[in-house]
């Protein structure tokens, strides 16, 4: 009897024993659970653009390979702030749109691909064209693209620019089709109303003095960054100098 007792007793001790331990291990997987629950909510607009950043420069070279599936949105209205769900469906469509060429700010280290349209998808990817019919080097070439605040990310490092006053006047913007380099001077930088687009409209005065128009939203979302800049010539990509055509990543 005494050796029944003494076998039950080890058992239940066992069992004690492997619950202690499991609870000791819920605890510790709950621990670590939450605290990077608090740290993805105390970082959570860095953790964004960190992904926002990866996914606008992650396929840069091969999307101008991609085959155009998805008809081109000119809707500014429908444009939705980024999201993760909006990261991830850009991310996982990314194969559906053509990047038609690529900007280049190498003073604000801004490299993105170029896609037509301003649609959710398109301005997850890159910057988008605001006119179905422009050209580079023709009119008024308008672009959007999306501002993360983070410095990096989209056209962020255009807004942090301004903000800190470091958006100079003569600030050189290049752009490609991938087969020749078109070359642009800021002329102007200002806030603007959110819903003043005309600028982006291309008039007659841009017949005879070919312009660039980026737009990016302020941090309120309220307004908007608009920056002009003055076509000053093009060249073959073959014939651009090394440090031009190392501006770009094709």
């Amino acid at each position: 009897m005494k050796i029944k007792e003494s076998r039950l007793a080890i058992k239940q001790q066992r069992k004690s024993d492997k619950k202690k331990r499991i609870g000791t291990i819920v605890s510790i997987i709950a621990l670590l659970l939450i605290g990077i629950a608090i740290y993805c909510i105390a970082n959570f607009d860095h953790l964004q653009g960190k992904a926002a950043n990866y996914v606008a420069t992650k396929n840069l070279p091969s999307q101008r390979k991609n085959k155009q599936k998805k008809k081109p949105s000119y809707n500014m209205k429908a444009v939705e702030p980024v999201s993760p769900k909006s990261l991830a469906n850009a991310y996982q469509h990314r194969r559906d749109y053509r990047a038609v060429g690529q900007i280049a700010i190498r003073d604000h280290n801004v490299l993105l691909n170029i896609y037509r349209g301003v649609g959710n998808v398109e301005l997850n990817l890159g910057a988008g064209t605001m006119n179905q019919y422009q050209r580079m080097g023709k009119g008024n070439y308008a672009l959007a693209g999306h501002n993360m605040d983070d410095g990096r990310s989209f056209f962020s490092p255009l807004y942090t620019a301004k903000v800190r006053g470091n958006l100079p006047n003569g600030t050189t913007i290049l752009l490609t089709d991938y087969k020749k380099v078109y070359y642009y001077k800021i002329t102007s930088s200002r806030f603007i109303s959110v819903y003043n687009l005309r600028l982006a409209w291309n008039n007659k005065e841009f017949k005879k003095k070919p312009v660039i128009s980026l737009f990016t939203c302020d941090w309120t979302g309220q307004g908007r960054l608009f920056i002009r800049g003055k076509y000053t010539g093009s060249e073959s990509y073959k014939g651009a100098c090394k440090y031009v055509r190392g501006s770009f990543d094709f």
